[in-house]
């Protein structure tokens, strides 16, 4: 396989398993400054009006050279320096989704930065996810699809090739244990939940005897989280359904509405857009314990804010229209 600019055959394979841009493109800065173009960094809020969940955070979205309210510090939210993107601080990821919200999402792509046993430990986004937005968020749900897999019972590679990939992207145990902590919430909420559906074919493919190809995998995972994704769309509008969102949680490289241009064949993201008549909302999140030390991270507008965020809270910052990144707190 022909690795991107700026990485390796040897080292293509072990940094996408990473996850996500971490993965693909910041551990090696493989994929350039500013992955998402002159869009981002000129942002104004996007949307408006009543968001799907009502009331949330009270703080007023800092933008470049303001405050909140009332001058600095109005509501308690610190100017923005000159030159600073779009973004508030909140309680709690629950809070930060509901100002996401206001941009009325037809389809929410959820990406994160996978945690990893080669890696800090932290509280993963995954949980976070779990306990404080989807309590908010469920009632208003019909369907959630997940970043994780089915096959063929009768597929004789099943198992080992499952394993191939498990031990090539270093999961935590605990994560099949958040996965399931999800499913829970889902089936309180009724909402219905997909999952990835690969053929022997595929698993053949990806995780051959001698190892795991890792652009296959990303190729299969774009086109499953992409299929599944627009049939729902296309199933709920044909049915007028009243709950107003489907939400996909997944890795955050596929969810890219401003993809860098070596990996857009990743993200189902402008598909999606276009089945959901432009209301897909993307949102990263970010543990800052993967992103110190990152290069591609630390070049970006919006890295000082992190040192600027209140202790235990989120900083939510806008990046482009419909492109947003939670930075969550130190665990």
């Amino acid at each position: 396989m022909t690795p991107p600019r700026g990485l390796t055959a040897a080292t293509w394979p072990a940094a996408l398993a990473v996850g996500g841009l971490l993965g693909a493109c910041g551990l090696l800065g493989a994929c350039g400054r500013d992955h998402r173009g002159d869009a981002a960094g000129s942002s104004a809020a996007a949307g408006g009006g009543a968001g799907i969940a009502a009331g949330g955070d009270a703080r007023a979205v800092v933008g470049p050279g303001g405050a909140g309210p009332g001058g600095p510090g109005g509501d308690g939210v610190s100017a923005g320096e000159v030159g600073a993107p779009t973004h508030s601080f909140h309680p709690d990821l629950g809070a930060a989704f509901a100002r996401v919200l206001r941009d009325r999402p037809r389809v929410l792509g959820v990406g994160e930065l996978h945690v990893r046993t080669d890696r800090p430990a932290a509280t993963s986004a995954l949980a976070r996810f779990t306990a404080e937005v989807m309590p908010a968020l469920g009632p208003t749900v019909s369907d959630l699809v997940i970043e994780t897999w089915l096959v063929d019972p009768a597929c004789r590679i099943a198992g080992a090739a499952t394993q191939r990939v498990e031990a090539a992207m270093k999961r935590p145990e605990s994560t099949k244990d958040e996965i399931g902590g999800l499913v829970g919430v889902i089936k309180q909420n009724g909402i219905k939940a997909h999952v990835m559906r690969l053929s022997c074919d595929d698993l053949a493919q990806v995780a051959p005897a001698d190892g795991v190809d890792a652009e296959k995998l990303l190729d299969v995972v774009t086109r499953e989280l992409g299929r599944v994704t627009r049939s729902a769309v296309r199933y709920r509008d044909e049915r007028a359904e009243a709950r107003p969102l489907i939400v996909v949680y997944g890795g955050a490289l596929h969810n890219d509405l401003y993809p860098f241009k070596s990996t857009a064949q990743w993200s189902y993201a402008a598909a999606v857009d276009e089945a959901s008549g432009g209301r897909f909302v993307e949102v990263d999140l970010y543990l800052p314990e993967l992103i110190e030390g990152q290069a591609l991270y630390e070049q970006e507008p919006w890295y000082p804010l992190v040192a600027a965020t209140p202790a235990g809270q989120v900083l939510l910052v806008e990046r482009a229209p419909h492109s947003w990144l939670a930075v969550l707190p130190r665990s």
